[in-house]
């Protein structure tokens, strides 16, 4: 009994965790040119979660330099730039 409670303590801990996602840092590249790189993969993350990350780290607006994602569809990256 103690191993089902335990078993299914960790089965709701991942299904929340994929609910919300653990998202991946946004990394500057070249901080003179305000060129930044982040990935939005795995199940959690879209294409929505870059560009809001991309927003959130440049508030007057960026431009999307470089986005790539394999053929399955679970590793994204995107190089922006801030405006």
């Amino acid at each position: 009994m103690k191993l089902l409670i335990i078993s299914l303590m960790f089965v709701l801990s991942g299904c929340a965790r994929l609910e919300h996602g653990d998202q991946q840092p946004v990394i500057v590249k070249d901080a003179i040119k305000q060129i930044m790189f982040t990935s939005c993969s795995n199940v959690a993350e879209d294409w929505s979660t870059c560009y809001s990350k991309a927003l959130k780290t440049c508030p007057n607006d960026y431009i999307v330099l470089d986005k790539t994602e394999n053929a399955n569809w679970r590793y994204r990256t995107m190089t922006f730039q801030c405006k």
